[in-house]
Parts: structure tokens; C-alpha cells; sequence
């Protein structure tokens, strides 16, 4: 029991790390000293653009569930 409370507390503090990150706007992390290589670059990106389309889908699937109840409420 215990560790599964440990797991999830990692957890919540890593979901909760990416979503802090991401949530302002895109910032590839640029050190002039020494430019990160092209794959890091690529991997940042696609987890940047994977944490956005993950906000449209919830947005869209809220919009969605509006828009099913006022037609629901319209017949």
C-alpha cells in the first residue's frame, strides 16, 4: 500500500512537472555555452506539440459535450 502511495505521488509530481513546463509557451531549452543536439531538440518538440494537441482534445470534448446537451434540450 505504501508503495503504490509512493508511485503515485512520483507520479503526480512528474504529471505535475510537464504540466508546469508546458503550459507556457514553447521554449526550447538553448544553453549558448552548448546547443542541445538535434534529437533533443526534436524530443522537446514532440512532447510539446503531444501536451498541446492533448488541450485541444479536452476543449474540443468539452465543446462537444456542451453542444449534445443543448441539442438534447432542443427536442
Amino acid at each position: 500500500m505504501a508503495q503504490e502511495r509512493l508511485q503515485s505521488s512520483a507520479a503526480d509530481a512528474i504529471r505535475d512537472r510537464y504540466h508546469a513546463l508546458f503550459t507556457n509557451a514553447f521554449a526550447p531549452h538553448v544553453r549558448y555555452e552548448q546547443m542541445p543536439g538535434a534529437d533533443e531538440r526534436i524530443a522537446y518538440a514532440a512532447e510539446f506539440a503531444a501536451y498541446r494537441l492533448g488541450q485541444i482534445d479536452e476543449k474540443l470534448g468539452r465543446l462537444i459535450d456542451l453542444l449534445e446537451r443543448k441539442a438534447g434540450q432542443e427536442l
